[in-house]
C-alpha cells in the first residue's frame, strides 16, 4: 500500500493513502509519528502484528480511541503510566497472558497513594480493561491476533457494592472540617466543595455535572443539564428541592462566572479527600493495608440523595420520589443500577416495618 506524507498549513503533518477505492488521510502532530503510521500502513498484511510493540499500540489507541470519551484527561494519565510497563517495548505477539498476571501482582503490591493500604481491587480491574481496550483496538485494525487479558487466572473480582451513605452527623462532621457553617457564603475552595457535597446530597448531580453548572441552564427550581455536561450524554432535568437551592443561592453570593461554583475539576476531588479525611471520614485500614471501614467518597452522595428521595416522608408517609421519578433525576436509564444506589440500614427498614 503506498501512502505519502506532507506536511499542513497549520504545521501538522499528513499520511495520505489510498485503500479500497477510497482516498484516505490521518494527522499527527510530528513528522516522526506520521513516519511510524506510514511504516505500519506500508507494511504486508500479513507481517503488521509482528512490527507493533505495546507502545505503539498505545500511541495508535490514544489518537483513536481516547478523544471520544468524556474521561480522557483521566485516561491519558493512565495510558502514560501504561508506557511504564516492563512489556511496552514488547511486540504485541510477544505479550502473554503470564505477562498481564505479574502486573496484576504487581499491582496489588503497590501503595495506594489515597489511602496508604493497597491498591483496591477496582482500581486494578479498570488497569487491566484499558490494557484489554488497547488489544482490542490493535485486533480491529489487524495489528494482533489475540488478547492475552481475556485469559489471564487472576484477575480481581468486582467488589461489592458500597453500602456508604452519608448520616447527618457526618454531614455535619465535614462541615466543621472545611470551617464552614452552612449558613453564610463559602468563603474557600475546600468550602465550596463541601456546599457541593451537600448540594449534591439534595440532588444527586455528579461532581462533574455540579462543577459545570451555569446560570442559564437554571429555571426556578429546575436545572437543565446539557447532554455535554452528563456522563451518560443525555440532556436531563434536575429539580432543586428547598435545601438544594438554599445552598445554591449562598453559593451565588460569590458571583462566580460562568461556573458558579468556581472550582475546577482537577482538584476538586483532592480537595473532598483532604477534609473528608480531617474529618475523621476516610477508609480505614488495618496493619496489613486489608480495608476495614470504607471511606466517605464525594460519589456517595448520589446513593445519600437516592436513599433520602426513596425514603417515606415523615408527613406523608410515602416515597419523596418514585422509582420512576427518581432514576429520571439522577440519569439512571437502568433500574438495576440505580439499585445499588438505594441503600437504607436495616434499622431504617425495621422502623417502615413497624405497624405503630
Amino acid at each position: 500500500m503506498m501512502s505519502a506524507i506532507s506536511k499542513t498549513p497549520c504545521g501538522t503533518y499528513s499520511v495520505r493513502w489510498r485503500e479500497n477505492g477510497k482516498h484516505r488521510s490521518k494527522n499527527f502532530k510530528t513528522k516522526t509519528e506520521a513516519r511510524k503510521f506510514q511504516q505500519l500502513l506500508e507494511a504486508d498484511e500479513l507481517t503488521k502484528e509482528s512490527k507493533v510493540t505495546f507502545e505503539q499500540a498505545i500511541d495508535i489507541y490514544e489518537r483513536e480511541v481516547t478523544p471520544t470519551k468524556k474521561t480522557q484527561r483521566q485516561e491519558l494519565f493512565k495510558l502514560s503510566n501504561l508506557r511504564k510497563l516492563k512489556f511496552a517495548q514488547r511486540l504485541l505477539r510477544d505479550i502473554h497472558p503470564a505477562d498481564i498476571e505479574q502486573y496484576v501482582n504487581e499491582r496489588k503490591r503497590t501503595p495506594s497513594l489515597k489511602t496508604g493500604g493497597r491498591i483496591g481491587d477496582s482500581t486494578i480491574i479498570k488497569d487491566v480493561n484499558l490494557i484489554s481496550a488497547i488489544f482490542r483496538h490493535a485486533i480491529r485494525l489487524g495489528l494482533a491476533d489475540k488478547n492475552p487479558c481475556s485469559e489471564i487466572s487472576n484477575r480481581p473480582q468486582e467488589p461489592e457494592h458500597r453500602e456508604r451513605v452519608a448520616s447527618d452527623y457526618e454531614l455535619e462532621l465535614i462541615k466543621q472540617a472545611s470551617g464552614w457553617d452552612g449558613e453564610s457564603a463559602p468563603r474557600n475552595s475546600t468550602q465550596m466543595v463541601v456546599a457541593a457535597f451537600l448540594f449534591a446530597c439534595r440532588t444527586g448531580m455528579r461532581l462533574g455535572e455540579i462543577i459545570q453548572l451555569e446560570e442559564a441552564w437554571i429555571t426556578d427550581r429546575v436545572i437543565h443539564l446539557p447532554k455535554e455536561a452528563t456522563k451518560t450524554g443525555s440532556a436531563r432535568d434536575v429539580a432543586m428541592p428547598a435545601e438544594a437551592l438554599r445552598i445554591l443561592n449562598l453559593v451565588r453570593e460569590r458571583d462566580f462566572k460562568p461556573r458558579i461554583f468556581g472550582i475546577a475539576s482537577e482538584t476538586a476531588s483532592a480537595i473532598w479527600r483532604k477534609v473528608r479525611n480531617r474529618a475523621g471520614l476516610g477508609p480505614v485500614t488495618d496493619s496489613q493495608g486489608r480495608l476495614i471501614k470504607e471511606g466517605l467518597n464525594f460519589h456517595d452522595s448520589r446513593a445519600t440523595f437516592a436513599t433520602w428521595a426513596a425514603s417515606p416522608n415523615p408527613k406523608t408517609g410515602v416515597p419523596r420520589l418514585d422509582v420512576l421519578a427518581l432514576a429520571r433525576q439522577t440519569g439512571h436509564k437502568n433500574i438495576a443500577m440505580l439499585q445499588r444506589y438505594y441503600r437504607p440500614t436495616a434499622a431504617d427498614i425495621a422502623k417502615r416495618l413497624d405497624d405503630e
